[in-house]
Order: C-alpha cells, then structure tokens, then sequence
C-alpha cells in the first residue's frame, strides 16, 4: 500500500472538518492513525477489484469508534489513471457500475455492496457501514450457500442463493444475497439481504436492496 496516498485521500473524503490528525504508525502490513475522534487502520483490500487491469490499488480503511458497532468501513479505490474512488459515495459507486458490461468483474461489484452498504441507511450521499468489531466486516457476500449456513445454521437456505449474473447487449444485470453481522445485548444477530443491480449500456447502475431476513440469532 502507498500509505502517503491512501492517508492523504482518506482525509480528504471520510475525516470530519474538526478532526485533527494526532498520531500516525507505519508498518509493513498496514498504517494506523490516530485522530481526535477515531483510530484509523488502512491496509490493502483483498477485494477482487484491486485484481481488475485498470486498479492500481484499492484500500480498506476501518474507523474504531470505541464502542460496540460502530466500526465504520471506508473503501478507497486508485485507478492508474484518475483520481481516487471514495466507495463509499453513492453516486462514485453507481457510476463504477458503467464499467460491468466491459472491465469489471460483476462478482467484484457484488462484493463491494455487500460490505459496504450493508448498513440500514444506503440512500447517500455518503454511506457509513457499521461493524460489530475491527475483527468483523460490515457485511458479506454470499458466494457459496452451503457454506453460510454452515458457519450459521440458524440461517434458512431457502431464502438466500448463489448470485446469478444476465447479460445481453443492453445492460448487465446482477442478482445476489449479501449479509450483514451485528452484536446484540446478549449474543449476535444476521441480517440478510436480496440485491438487484442493472447497469445499463452506459449508464450508471441501479440497485435495489430488500431484506429478507432481520435478526436471525447467531
């Protein structure tokens, strides 16, 4: 990770305009900060975009709180030519869409909803997901079925599925599950969504997200 940039970014899209930057540690894997409101981790995304030819980079940045949920998740992505992707801003995110009929994985698409507008307000313009700990992502695709309901077996199958991708010469479109993992006073809880994004020939892409299961204890 370019740590100078992705620091520099990350102030410039996500700090609060009375949020000073106090402390900063550099080491081989990640940078931490440490700011008047939040202790910032920023590390190397193992997201399937940072593989697409057109990525220099893509970061994950995670904002501890200090308190039980509120772990927010920031994603940075660099393309080698242009200026930063602040994932988190709806309209950046809708027009990444424009490139899933050309060089962008659908699945790689997926994956970044999935953890980063997993929380319950995704209408923008900027979206701040919630996990439960830094050891936690605020959300999940759902690649494999038999797999989540292994780690969860009180999750139904029936009502989640592998994602399915259309495409035709007009628009590509997207049907996947993704989840999210939070505490409660006493234990844990699921969430679990049903997503339908359309990315039409040269536009960006619309979503719709529906819950299909709340509180499904863990």
């Amino acid at each position: 990770m370019r740590a100078d940039r992705a620091v520099e970014a990350l102030r410039r899209v996500a700090f609060a305009p009375s949020e000073r930057l106090e402390k900063r540690w550099d080491n081989p894997e990640y940078t931490a900060l440490s700011t008047s409101s939040f202790a910032y981790t920023l590390a190397d995304a193992d997201w399937l975009i940072a593989g697409e030819a057109w990525v220099d980079e893509a970061v994950r940045a995670v904002a501890n709180g200090f308190m039980d949920n509120f772990v927010v998740t920031y994603g940075l992505v660099f393309p080698r030519d242009g200026d930063v992707l602040f994932l988190n801003d709806v309209a950046t995110m809708r027009a990444l869409g424009r490139r899933l009929g050309e060089d962008l994985d659908p699945l790689a698409y997926a994956e970044l909803l999935g953890e980063l507008y997993s929380g319950h307000d995704i209408g923008g313009p900027v979206v701040k997901p919630f996990a439960a700990t830094e050891s936690h992502r605020s959300g999940w695709l759902v690649r494999d079925v038999d797999a989540l309901v292994r780690q969860y077996p009180a999750v139904d199958a029936s009502l989640v599925a592998e994602p399915r991708i259309s495409r035709s010469a007009d628009a590509v479109v997207l049907e996947f599950f993704s989840y999210r993992y939070y505490l409660l006073e006493f234990g844990a809880a699921l969430d679990i969504y049903r997503w339908a994004v359309t990315a039409a020939a040269g536009q960006p892409a619309e979503w719709t997200r529906e819950t299909v299961a709340a509180r499904v204890a863990v």
